[in-house]
């Protein structure tokens, strides 16, 4: 049982790599970015919708939903930086964890964090 499993995980990763590498619009890869970082980013008291979040990620760029003016601009940033988190996190899925790499997705998680800059 945890052969199969460990072989499920592996051709998982592999799907995720070859769409990310193919620009695979619709797939798994894709649908993970897009549910992955709405879920993550809402729990972080983001205020963009799911279809923000999408349509940041498949266009880069950035519509407001009807009767909402504005976007805040760390919501924003935070959705692209946990794209890039993600594929990094799918270029070092087969090694250990290390506290470097965990250092790693906090820098590209808080990278440009207006937030931050005022501290």
């Amino acid at each position: 049982m945890k052969k199969i499993i460990c072989a499920m995980k592996m051709k998982l990763l592999e799907i995720l790599q070859r769409e990310k590498s193919s620009r695979l619009k619709g797939g798994i890869y894709h649908s993970t970015q897009i549910k992955l970082t709405y879920n993550t980013n809402r729990i972080e008291g983001s205020q963009l919708s799911e279809e923000q979040t999408r349509y940041i990620y498949e266009t880069n760029t950035l519509f407001t939903e009807k009767g909402q003016e504005t976007a805040n601009v760390d919501d924003i940033i935070e959705a692209v930086n946990h794209f890039q988190c993600f594929d990094y996190m799918l270029e070092i899925a087969e090694e250990p964890l290390s506290e470097i790499h965990i250092k790693e997705f906090h820098r590209i998680l808080k990278s440009n964090n207006l937030c931050l800059k005022f501290i």
